[in-house]
């Protein structure tokens, strides 16, 4: 079987020919004498400082008439969010004894691609298009050396935080590089807002400035920088697409909770940060018809909240239930807002569950947890309903086990399913356990005897390799590897797309070893 060319390597060969053609053909229409000038870059190797660029630009050089053909096909995507995502992956795998003469090839290339334009080469850099697209590249180029400085000493707002003019996006032509397409996407916070004692939102804007276009339900993978790491979790967004220029996720403080507790000590306004998505299939648009019942528990509520408000923008006339349960008044969230609009939309009625009420609390709602009877009594027509739910596991194991109990259809049951809830084939994992099977490390030289129901995940964790995870449910695509020979069985792929499984990668939480394995890891 032919060996792939990993995703970090296949990324460093095709960046040069991406950054050039974002700086030299904004347009969309490269010229014989700017190719020629690209030529000549390509084979005057000698300035790089780093063996592993010098390398990866003779690739460059031996594929560019394959990468121009998928470029004229529009098969090759030069969008400044494709730039950055494939930076961030390159720069961030790189060795940090390597990184610094990376980062100045790099820089190098801007420069000289820079240099090139301006003695003629192209039209572009008295264009303040071009310009802005060379200083946001230098700042992609730079930042990943500046997330790892930030763990040792945050640095202050005021010393350098970059501006984005989203007002621009209301101006020109709709095209498809103002949208927020599949992929990492850099992003910077430009505001906090405390939910409730323990719970805050963080919105973001796209830089530079991007339509965020998802479904309602969804949920993104932050990357943040802690202890020198890159850390990534998932979280469902709570805005709404609706509402395209700002995008939010809404997280709870919790005991040990690395990330989130992270983001409420840290995350401020003008911080960056990346986020990959949007990933996952829990969302109303297939369902638009209704009537819906949302129930939500605690900071499960973020979806169904995204629902609601894409729904109060787009269909004022939709029926909706919303039942959601908390420990006490103050863990209510977005409590305000889903009032106003109760206020404003006669078929939408909201209804909140305390656990725990102090009786000097004034609180005028039900208290209790969920059960059968309470169900029945707070929304009478339930069995007419479409159902979505979210909220803590053992909230939503007994919640649907009482659904199941009173007679409800749960054809038009939805469940989100990343939040943690290992999406796995207990029954396809047994049926494998009795065979041996054997994974091979290549990058960290290491092979492990295993059984084939095993999970690439666990074994790589076990051997302490430091494999990038978020949701272990199949659905974020964080774990993605690439399988360099032989065949895996998934319990849930929906994390890859169509490109990532003719590229060779498989999603190491869900992939369990045939036989044997050789993985990119």
């Amino acid at each position: 079987m032919a060996v792939r060319v990993t995703e970090k390597s296949r990324m460093l060969i095709e960046l040069p020919m991406m950054m050039f053609l974002r700086l030299a053909d904004g347009d969309g229409k490269m010229t014989a004498r700017e190719m020629e000038c690209f030529d000549k870059l390509l084979k005057s190797r000698d300035w790089c400082r780093s063996s592993l660029f010098r390398r990866s630009l003779a690739t460059t050089e031996a594929e560019k008439a394959e990468v121009w053909e998928r470029y004229t096909a529009g098969e090759f995507g030069t969008a400044i969010d494709q730039v950055a995502a494939s930076l961030d992956t390159v720069l961030g795998s790189t060795a940090p004894e390597e990184r610094p003469d990376l980062e100045r090839d790099l820089l190098q290339l801007c420069r000289r691609v820079r240099k090139a334009a301006r003695w003629g080469v192209g039209p572009f850099w008295g264009d303040d298009e071009g310009k802005t697209t060379f200083e946001v590249l230098t700042e992609l180029i730079k930042r990943p050396s500046a997330r790892s400085a930030q763990t040792e000493a945050k640095a202050p707002v005021e010393a350098k935080v970059p501006t984005s003019n989203v007002g621009a996006l209301l101006a020109g032509h709709v095209s498809a590089e103002m949208f927020w397409r599949r992929g990492k996407l850099p992003l910077r916070c430009i505001q906090v807002i405390d939910e409730t004692h323990d719970v805050k939102t963080f919105r973001f804007v796209a830089e530079p400035p991007k339509l965020f276009r998802y479904y309602p339900g969804q949920f993104m993978t932050l990357e943040v920088p802690i202890e020198g790491n890159i850390v990534r979790r998932s979280y469902t967004i709570s805005a709404t697409p609706s509402r395209p220029h700002v995008i939010s996720i809404t997280a709870k403080r919790v005991e040990r909770g690395q990330v989130s507790n992270w983001l409420h000590d840290n995350l401020s306004a003008g911080d960056p940060l990346f986020a990959d998505g949007p990933h996952g299939t829990f969302t109303c648009i297939p369902d638009e018809a209704g009537p819906y019942l949302f129930i939500s528990a605690g900071s499960g509520i973020t979806p169904v909240m995204s629902m609601s408000r894409w729904l109060y923008d787009t269909m004022p006339e939709a029926d909706i239930q919303f039942l959601h349960f908390a420990r006490s008044p103050e863990d209510l969230i977005f409590a305000d807002e889903l009032r106003e609009m109760e206020r404003h939309l006669p078929s939408f009625r909201c209804q909140f569950v305390c656990s725990q009420a102090a009786e000097t609390s004034g609180w005028p709602g039900p208290v209790g947890r969920i059960s059968p009877e309470l169900l029945t009594k707070l929304v009478p027509d339930l069995k007419k309903r479409s159902v979505y739910l979210c909220g803590p596991v053992p909230f939503m194991d007994a919640a649907r086990g009482m659904l199941e109990q009173i007679g409800f259809d749960m054809t038009r049951f939805h469940q989100e399913i990343f939040g943690g809830v290992p999406r796995r084939d207990p029954g396809a994992a047994e049926a494998q356990a009795s065979k041996a099977a054997k994974v091979m490390f290549s990058a960290s030289n290491i092979e492990v005897d295993c059984k084939g129901s095993d999970y690439i995940l666990d074994l790589a964790l076990t051997e302490g390799l430091p494999v990038a995870y978020s949701c272990r449910a199949g659905q974020c695509g964080t774990c993605k590897v690439t399988l360099l020979e032989g065949k895996v069985e998934h319990d849930c792929a929906n994390g890859l797309t169509p490109n990532d499984e003719k590229d060779g990668h498989i999603l190491a939480c869900q992939a369990r070893p045939i036989g044997h394995v050789v993985v990119d890891v």
